[in-house]
């Protein structure tokens, strides 16, 4: 693969909308173990419904040809918990006047993708990008839910530039519950060097960084990272997380901005190592100051 020159924005920010995936970790698994476990598919779990929330983000970046451009990245879970998210945040606003460009969907999870009815409430037009390899229930699933606009799906054969600055690139794996294939964005920020936003980073932290060195030219650094890392995603720690984390401080981030999936554990190790974790509020539901929660914001 020849490396692919994305082009430069000229500032990102990204406001974490929600990142509480749902309330209760123990009920969660639970709910998959009761039906079948990580191999189950997740339209035939048995859900808790009020345990459920939803990840979603805001991201906003003027291009490398000056234009602004707002992306929302997930639609999270419940529908009603995400109704009141979009109101607080006022994402309702911004789709009802058109300033969203488009829906940005990481991957078919139940937390990041149910709650599309939400968004579509106040913009059904809205263009909607998901990666190859949805399921025929999540097809489905999209078809009832009153959208009008285009759907652009993006396979793996290479990077994507969405605009001048920005890529998306879709891994081509297997994940839990009978899903298959993750998206990620790629930003590189003009004077600072490339950013990955990522909503679960399922292909591994690593293996978005790899990729970036494999395919994309112009850029002599990394800069920063966002979204859940999924590393130690229920507080598991072992020998693999000790590795992954010693191998990612190699990459000398400016910024790592880590929430939902990562662990709070995983926080506390990055902070004996003396990463540069972007410290949060811990309000609005996140459960801790350790890292960019719900309503925080990040300018990188």
């Amino acid at each position: 693969m020849s490396k692919v020159d994305i082009g430069r924005v000229r500032s990102l920010t990204v406001k974490c909308l929600s990142e509480v995936a749902w309330h209760d970790s123990n009920r969660m698994r639970q709910d998959v173990k009761e039906s079948g476990g990580l191999q189950a598919d997740q339209f035939d779990v048995k859900w808790t419904p009020e345990n459920a929330a939803g990840v979603s983000a805001l991201i906003e970046t003027v291009d490398g040809g000056g234009r602004p451009r707002k992306i929302l990245m997930d639609v999270g879970w419940d529908v009603a918990y995400m109704d009141g998210v979009f109101h607080r945040e006022g994402i309702d606003g911004m789709l009802s006047r058109g300033e969203i460009d488009f829906l940005y969907i990481t991957h078919e999870h139940v937390d990041h993708f149910w709650g599309l009815p939400a968004a579509l409430k106040y913009r059904p037009d809205v263009k909607i990008l998901i990666p190859s390899g949805f399921t025929e229930k999540s097809g489905e699933l999209l078809q009832k839910s009153s959208h009008t606009g285009r759907v652009v799906e993006l396979g793996p054969e290479a990077p994507h530039v969405l605009f001048p600055g920005c890529a998306s690139v879709t891994f081509d794996i297997p994940i839990f519950l009978k899903t298959h294939g993750e998206q990620a964005l790629y930003f590189h920020v003009e004077g600072r060097g490339m950013v990955t936003v990522t909503g679960c980073c399922h292909p591994g932290v690593i293996g978005l960084l790899e990729y970036a060195e494999e395919a994309f030219g112009g850029f002599t650094e990394f800069h920063g990272i966002y979204g859940g890392l999924h590393i130690a995603p229920f507080e598991e720690w072992g020998p693999a997380q000790e590795e992954l984390l010693d191998k990612l401080k190699t990459y000398r981030l400016q910024q790592l901005a880590c929430n939902h999936c990562t662990g709070i554990l995983t926080v506390q190790k990055m902070l004996e190592r003396g990463m540069p974790v972007v410290r949060g509020t811990g309000s609005r539901g996140s459960k801790s100051e350790y890292y960019v929660g719900n309503g925080d914001t990040v300018v990188f």
